[in-house]
C-alpha cells in the first residue's frame, strides 16, 4: 500500500496567483491615476469660471468673437444647444461687443459642415456676411482654440458656447498664451442632456488636461486667414 497523497490538481488562479495579483495592482494603480488625472483636469479647468460672463453687459469688448460649433440636428430634431448659440453669437454681435465672428467646427464628413450651418443661421438673425469668417477644421476645441490664432491672428477673443464649454477653451486658451474670455450661452436643462453632458464634459476635461500634457497640435494647419478682409465664399 503506498503511503504517497494525491495532490489536487490546482486551478488556474492558484497557478498563477503571482502574476494575477501583480495585473491587479496594476490595474488598481492605473484607476487611482486616471481617476486623479481627470479630477485635476476638473479643478484646472474649473478655475476659469470667473472668465466666463452669464449676462451681456458685463462682457468685454473684443474684435473678435471665436463661436464653437455643434451638430445643429440631433436625428429629426433642432439641437438646443446649436440654437442657443447661435441665439448669444448674434446678441454679442448686435451689442456691439464684437465686430468679427470666427465659427469654428466640423466639416470633415461629405454632407456634414457645422460652420456652414453656423454662418447661415447667424445671416438669418441679422449678422452681416462680411464679419463671419469660417474655420472648417474645427474638429475638436484644442483645433478651435489654437487655430483662431495660428491661422486668423487672433490671440484675444469672446467664447461662445455653454458655460462648461466656455471655461474648458478658456484654459486650452490660457496655455497657449491667448487672451479669452467667454459668454455663456444658455444651457440645456433637460434632465437627461444636463447629467450626460456633466459626465462627458468631465471626460473632456480629463482630455484637455492630455493634450496640454502631451504637446498636442491641431490637426490641420493653413495659410493665413487676413481678418482685416471679407473671407471669400465658395461658389
Amino acid at each position: 500500500m503506498s503511503n504517497h497523497t494525491e495532490q489536487p490538481e490546482q486551478t488556474f488562479l492558484e497557478r498563477h496567483r503571482k502574476g494575477v495579483s501583480v495585473i491587479f495592482y496594476l490595474m488598481l494603480m492605473l484607476v487611482f491615476a486616471g481617476t486623479f488625472f481627470f479630477a485635476l483636469g476638473n479643478m484646472l479647468i474649473d478655475d476659469k469660471v470667473e472668465y466666463v460672463h452669464n449676462e451681456l453687459k458685463s462682457v468685454p469688448e473684443c474684435d473678435v468673437a471665436l463661436v464653437l460649433g455643434c451638430s445643429p440636428k440631433l436625428g429629426e430634431r433642432n439641437n438646443l444647444f446649436f440654437l442657443s448659440r447661435m441665439d448669444a453669437a448674434a446678441e454679442l454681435y448686435h451689442a456691439g461687443k464684437v465686430k468679427k465672428l470666427i465659427l469654428s467646427g466640423d466639416n470633415g464628413r461629405k454632407g456634414y459642415n457645422e460652420p456652414e450651418a453656423m454662418r447661415q443661421a447667424l445671416i438669418a438673425k441679422g449678422v452681416p456676411d462680411s464679419v463671419i469668417y469660417c474655420d472648417y477644421a474645427g474638429f475638436s476645441t484644442l483645433d478651435s482654440v489654437v487655430r483662431a490664432k495660428t491661422i486668423f491672428g487672433a490671440d484675444n477673443f469672446i467664447v461662445v458656447s455653454q458655460r462648461f464649454h466656455c471655461e474648458r477653451a478658456i484654459f486650452l486658451a490660457g496655455v497657449h498664451g491667448i487672451d479669452a474670455y467667454g459668454f455663456a450661452a444658455a444651457d440645456v436643462q433637460l434632465p437627461y442632456w444636463k447629467y450626460k453632458n456633466r459626465f462627458r464634459e468631465s471626460l473632456a476635461r480629463g482630455a484637455a488636461l492630455l493634450d496640454v500634457i502631451t504637446f498636442r497640435s491641431p490637426r490641420f494647419g493653413g495659410e493665413m486667414v487676413d481678418m482685416d478682409l471679407p473671407q471669400e465664399r465658395a461658389l
